[in-house]
C-alpha cells in the first residue's frame, strides 16, 4: 500500500510535482505519481482506490509556492498546505503511528 498519491495537475504543476514525488521516494516513502492524466476529481478517486494514506496534491498555484497540499485518505483530518519538507514529516509521523 502506497503511502502516497502524488495528484497533479497544471503544467507547472506536472514538472514540479515529478520533483516532489522524487523528493518524497528519497525520504523514504512509497509514492504513486499519478500518470494518466484526468481531470482532478478522477486523479483524487484514484488516489482513494490505490489504497494510499494521503493524496498530496499539487497544482500550479502550489508549484509556484513551492508547496503541496496533503489530504489525509485513511483518517479524519483536514487538507494542510505545507511545504515538502512538512509534508514528509507529516506522512511519516502518520506511518509510524506518532
Amino acid at each position: 500500500m502506497p503511502d502516497a498519491y502524488l495528484v497533479r495537475q497544471g503544467a507547472a504543476a506536472e514538472r514540479y510535482g515529478a520533483r516532489v514525488a522524487e523528493d518524497l521516494r528519497e525520504a523514504g516513502l512509497a509514492v504513486v505519481l499519478n500518470g494518466g492524466g484526468g481531470n482532478f476529481k478522477s486523479q483524487m478517486k484514484k488516489a482513494d482506490a490505490s489504497g494510499a494514506r494521503f493524496a498530496v496534491i499539487v497544482g500550479d498555484d502550489e508549484a509556484g509556492s513551492g508547496v503541496v497540499s496533503v489530504k489525509p485518505l485513511r483518517e479524519a483530518g483536514e487538507q494542510k498546505r505545507a511545504s515538502v519538507a512538512e509534508a514528509i514529516d507529516l506522512i511519516k509521523r502518520s506511518v509510524n503511528g506518532e
